[in-house]
């Protein structure tokens, strides 16, 4: 529920992992014959993680450049330093790779877009149905909230610092992430976490709970953190309980 999720760059990713991904991938046959022994199967299993996690697999390199970026590395092991040559080499290699990543991102965007369009379409008929629900109320600024159980004393503001135990999942039940499984409360200041979750926040007492149920456009809208099990225009489920305003 943080305003902003860390991404990790394409870029880093690719370039960091691309020369030992390009080696797992284009390992010769009779190479992996003899590679037979205990193992076998984790080492391949690395290769298969990083390959995808580099995401090379994604950058339609032919199999005659892999062959050559292989001969490349097989080359480079040998030498201590790079000589100047292949040093006065870089400005191409930038540029081919940006080249390959800037494909890449359009690609991602592309499909984010499309299951923005369907996720919004789904949140569109759930919000529809759960404001037919007794005691769920809407706020606003477009979220909706059912207090689960009143608490006592103050409301906490938008300049208030809280602990609270937090379950999150989507609409189709999928838990992205619970303070309640970790058994660890959550610590955060109100104005460090997204609009939809603070704003429901204030609606609930210490010792309460509240469910939160929050539109993308006051989540995290069509850009989620990369691969992970938010997706764009995704709408975002809270069960919380506020344990503290801290002072």
């Amino acid at each position: 529920m943080r305003k902003s999720m860390k991404k990790t760059s394409l870029g880093i990713r690719t370039t960091g992992l691309l020369a030992l991904s390009s080696v797992l991938l284009a390992i010769p046959a009779n190479a992996q014959d003899e590679a037979k022994g205990p193992g076998k199967e984790v080492y391949e299993a690395i290769g298969m993680m990083i390959a995808q996690g580099s995401g090379l697999n994604q950058m339609e390199f032919s199999p005659a450049e892999l062959e050559l970026i292989v001969v490349g590395i097989q080359k480079g092991l040998k030498l201590k330093t790079l000589p100047p040559e292949i040093r006065a080499l870089q400005p191409q290699i930038q540029s081919i790779m940006q080249a390959k990543m800037e494909k890449v991102r359009a690609a991602q965007q592309a499909e984010g877009a499309k299951a923005a369009v369907a996720n919004k379409a789904k949140a569109k008929a759930f919000f529809a149905d759960l404001a037919k629900k007794p005691g769920v109320m809407k706020d606003p600024s477009g979220f909706y909230y059912e207090v689960l159980k009143k608490g006592t004393g103050a409301f906490p503001t938008m300049s208030d610092k809280v602990r609270l135990h937090y379950h999150g999942t989507l609409i189709d039940g999928t838990v992205f992430d619970s303070s309640k499984e970790r058994g660890q409360p959550a610590s955060f200041p109100m104005g460090g976490v997204i609009k939809g979750f603070s704003g429901g926040l204030t609606k609930v007492q210490v010792g309460g709970k509240v469910k939160i149920y929050i539109p993308s456009e006051l989540g995290y809208g069509d850009n989620p953190r990369p691969g992970g099990p938010i997706k764009p225009g995704d709408t975002l489920i809270f069960e919380c309980e506020l344990l503290e305003i801290m002072k």
